[in-house]
């Protein structure tokens, strides 16, 4: 156990030196004091449960409150369906709108910074050949936590052609990004960087949710279609469901940032200046 507990350390060790220091203002000086740190691993966490919890207020009041309206569809009452769309249950009601949108607001800054600590990581361990891939996948999960924002504010109910737009966009972004950041992951390192046993479960569980997420998209696009062309009951139901299971398994994707950067932390010293170590 004693034995165990060692190389966790180590590992954690190791990943926090291979990533330098960056910072969004100047370089740190040896004398700075911080004011506020937090660990990657803890703002991670903080950062999926604001969004999970939300998503599940979300869907539980629309179907306890307004579950007949939020499943009727073009097919009519005649067609029964037992759960709301993601877009209907955030975006359709006043309550479930401010406080999704207010959310996904929030939490969007965090999230860009975590995009500039991972692609610092990245360009430490993927073969510099490779780096317009590393390049590629900051701006993939830019414009995905972008589109998020997009299409959180304009609803499919009120500005229906931004809302598509913005939500094909940001699927497009994230099924790309965790598609490469798998495969990077997987053939794209350095040959002399060793794998942490923390990188090694993060990319297994990585390979894991971009299947399951990529399954679950096809799914829900095929009873999408179906529903639309032939009005069965419970269709739409199953859409909505893999749905769910599309944004869920994106959530958990993103977590693997807690092994990846598990001994970062993210700081603001005496100067005001945001930077991580």
């Amino acid at each position: 156990m004693e034995v165990e507990e060692q190389s966790d350390m180590n590992d954690l060790r190791r990943i926090s030196s291979m990533i330098q220091n960056y910072s969004v203002s100047c370089p740190e000086k040896p004398d700075k004091r911080y004011l506020f740190q937090i660990k990657v691993y803890w703002l991670s966490i903080i950062t999926l449960l604001s969004v999970l919890v939300t998503f599940v207020f979300c869907v539980l009041w629309t179907i306890l409150f307004k579950l007949e309206d939020a499943t009727s569809t073009h097919c009519g009452y005649r067609v029964k369906n037992y759960l709301p769309t993601i877009s209907t249950a955030v975006g359709n009601y006043p309550v479930q709108r401010f406080i999704w949108t207010l959310v996904i607001i929030a939490h969007s800054p965090i999230r860009l910074i975590v995009v500039a600590i991972y692609y610092q990581y990245y360009t430490n361990i993927i073969k510099p050949s490779l780096h317009w891939c590393v390049v590629l996948l900051r701006f993939l999960t830019t414009v995905e936590v972008c589109s998020l924002v997009v299409l959180s504010i304009f609803t499919s109910s009120d500005y229906y052609s931004i809302h598509e737009k913005s939500f094909v966009t940001f699927i497009c972004a994230s099924e790309l990004n965790m598609l490469i950041s798998s495969i990077l992951l997987k053939k794209g390192r350095i040959t002399k960087t060793v794998m942490t046993k923390l990188e090694i479960r993060s990319l297994k569980y990585k390979i894991c949710f971009t299947v399951f997420n990529m399954t679950s998209f096809a799914i829900a696009g095929y009873c999408f279609l179906r529903h639309n062309a032939y009005c069965e009951s419970g269709v739409y139901t199953f859409f909505a469901l893999f749905e769910y299971l599309v944004v869920l398994s994106n959530m958990t994707f993103h977590l693997t940032a807690v092994w990846d950067l598990a001994g970062v932390s993210l700081v603001v010293d005496d100067n005001l200046n945001l930077t991580y170590r």
